[in-house]
């Protein structure tokens, strides 16, 4: 474990709660986070958690590990504003099949199910949990074993 204090969940699954004791422990800038127990922690992907310069308070959050990989999520204060709704009008939606939405405005919205990708990476998926499915019945017969299984868990994981 990466972590002292992380709280096992099972295999895979570890967990490590952090809870704001003083206004300033949790901090977010554009590119990072400070957790109270380790310190300034680099973000992957930016936008996704909002900025403390902007507003929004931090309560508390929790770090996660899930198939090798490190998350957190986090609870957030939203800061009380009245939003403006002046059109008087109403829009059409129309749910399709080819499209997701259609809307009277003329904005289309596109399915991602139907891309090229999202389909590739949804066969990959089912070939592997056929793969893991097998394995399971092979260790009744005594053919498999839990390590291989593990092993398998994970890549369905990804």
């Amino acid at each position: 474990s990466a972590f002292p204090n992380f709280k096992k969940k099972g295999k895979s699954d570890v967990k490590m709660y952090f809870v704001k004791n003083n206004p300033k422990d949790c901090k977010c800038e554009r590119h990072r986070l400070n957790i109270p127990t380790l310190g300034w922690v680099r973000i992957k992907e930016k936008g996704y958690i909002p900025i403390t310069k902007d507003g929004w308070k931090i309560r508390s959050g929790t770090v996660s590990i899930k198939a090798g990989r490190y998350y957190v999520s986090v609870l957030v204060e939203i800061p009380d504003t009245k939003i403006a709704n002046n059109s008087n009008g109403g829009i059409g939606i129309d749910l399709g099949l080819k499209d997701l939405a259609i809307v009277s405005n003329g904005k289309t919205y596109k399915n991602i199910n139907k891309s090229t990708r999202i389909k590739k990476m949804e066969k990959k998926l089912r070939r592997e949990q056929r793969c893991l499915s097998r394995k399971y019945e092979n260790l009744r017969k005594g053919e498999s074993t839990q390590k291989n299984i593990q092993k398998q868990k994970l890549k369905v994981q990804r």
